[in-house]
């Protein structure tokens, strides 16, 4: 038997590893960094982007959004998921042509959670035909997603990953059928309360809405995903690029747009989970429609301690797009993501 004194002390190891892990995800300021597109890669035929074992390597990022998942439901292969993720992985599952089966990513997951990185699915992105037609479609895709890429790995269900289990899913959603957007809250919902049913691991839902507040795709207002539930997400990697709020508009209208993310914020309850806001950026000059958008590391590193200092607990870190544009801007000896990690909690 154990004693109550043992028991205690593992209650309490326990709550240590629990709190120690919740800090680690949301609880300092994080790089964020996108990785399976290789939009640098047309321009740089010779310097493809790296494998993620690579990348995962690479001093600085804490979090890779491995992008992404283009379709929801195709019917071209009885309702499965579409994959792209460039030249990483292109061979399809038996029957399914637009399911990718990667192996080797699944087990370069692995490393880098066992490097301490946490790796998210994204869906969405900036091409593709994604979206719900109805509740029931967003439930059925929330159990998909727990099939194939997280908790569920005794479910049968084919796992483009293999076994690997992924530490949540962001939803970069960028377009759709505006009637239909409110849908995206039912599989918000659905999606958390499978993680949640899990007690052995913790997982992230984050998002990536473009800065104008608020988003036109997603909120936060009512009948969208961030207006309607909030306290589903762990983190929101906002977009400061492509738009007027970027730093193309001047620091002081970057710097007010944030303001509009982290008093909205701060309305909202802190329980069960108030989600962080993340300084999205381009990796580099070409990586945004606008070359002004990118932030050189001396003028970011002041950027970066105003927001941190004055929204101590809402600011998240930075996100950039992507990784291969990282990798091809060198600062030194060290890429910018590296660059910038330095001044970063």
């Amino acid at each position: 038997r154990v004693s109550q004194r043992t028991a205690a002390n593992m209650m309490r190891l326990l709550l240590l590893s629990v709190l120690v892990y919740v800090c680690s995800v949301v609880g300092k300021s994080n790089l964020v960094v996108y990785w399976g597109q290789d939009p640098a890669g047309p321009w740089f035929p010779n310097n493809l982007e790296q494998p993620l074992s690579v990348v995962c390597n690479r001093p600085g990022y804490d979090v890779i959004n491995i992008g992404f998942i283009i379709s929801f439901s195709d019917p071209r292969q009885g309702g499965m998921p579409d994959l792209n993720f460039a030249e990483h992985c292109e061979t399809p599952f038996d029957k399914y042509p637009y399911l990718l089966n990667c192996p080797q990513i699944g087990r370069n997951i692995t490393q880098c959670q066992a490097a301490g990185k946490k790796v998210l699915i994204s869906l969405g992105g900036g091409v593709g035909q994604y979206g719900f037609v109805s509740a029931a479609d967003a439930t059925s895709f929330a159990h998909r997603m727990w099939d194939m890429f997280l908790g569920n790995t005794t479910s049968g269900s084919l796992r483009p990953f293999g076994n690997a289990t992924l530490d949540g899913v962001d939803l970069d959603i960028e377009g759709g059928v505006p009637a239909n957007m409110g849908y995206y809250t039912t599989f918000v919902k659905t999606l958390r309360a499978l993680m949640d049913s899990d007690t052995k691991r913790t997982y992230m839902i984050t998002g990536a809405p473009q800065c104008p507040f608020p988003d036109g795709w997603v909120g936060p207002k009512p009948g969208l995903m961030l207006g309607d539930t909030p306290n589903s997400f762990d983190a929101l990697n906002v977009q400061f690029y492509n738009n007027h709020c970027g730093l193309n508009g001047g620091r002081d209208g970057l710097e007010a747009s944030f303001k509009q993310w982290a008093t909205w914020v701060l309305s909202l309850p802190d329980t069960p989970r108030r989600p962080k806001i993340v300084l999205g950026l381009p990796a580099s000059t070409r990586a945004s429609a606008t070359a002004s958008d990118y932030i050189p590391p001396d003028v970011l590193q002041p950027i970066v301690a105003n927001l941190s200092q004055t929204y101590p607990t809402v600011f998240g870190g930075v996100m950039l797009w992507d990784a291969s544009w990282d990798q091809q801007n060198m600062i030194g000896s060290n890429t910018y993501g590296s660059t910038i990690a330095k001044f970063l909690d």
